[in-house]
């Protein structure tokens, strides 16, 4: 390079680029850290906490819970599990994109949280019902 005080600033502004890149990687590492999402069942028998990383920290079942089918209790505790941990990736997501905005890092974040916690399945209709269908007795 001819002008050696030119390149020595465009190190500096890379330099400056890289901290603040670091930073903001920081800051969003501390903000998925703290990251807890708390869900409950539909009718209050399960509760089921997250970590930033998807991790259950607390599975709790209510007075609610007892008497129910365990393959139901079961089911439900799967359901909670999954809705927390897709609704910690919609957090992830909203923290990267205010932290790092559309950095190729920060895409490949997002990525790793879609393909780990998809979209819960809809929850199936009740046995003996489906949707769509009404059944009406008549009397003769």
């Amino acid at each position: 390079m001819d002008n050696p005080g030119k390149a020595a600033r465009q190190m500096q502004q890379m330099a400056e680029r890289m901290q603040e890149r670091s930073r903001r990687f920081t800051e969003l590492h501390t903000a998925m850290s703290a990251l807890v999402v708390t869900e409950t069942s539909a009718d209050g028998a399960v509760r089921v906490a997250v970590d930033g990383n998807g991790l259950p920290t607390e599975l709790t079942l209510t007075e609610r819970s007892r008497g129910m089918d365990p393959e139901r209790l079961s089911a439900e505790l799967m359901a909670t599990l999954r809705r927390a941990q897709a609704e910690l990736r919609a957090r992830v997501e909203a923290a990267t994109r205010e932290s790092v905005g559309d950095d190729e890092a920060g895409a490949a974040i997002l990525a790793q949280y879609a393909q780990r916690f998809p979209d819960p399945e809809p929850a199936a209709p009740p046995p003996g019902r489906q949707p769509g269908y009404r059944f009406t007795e008549f009397d003769d």
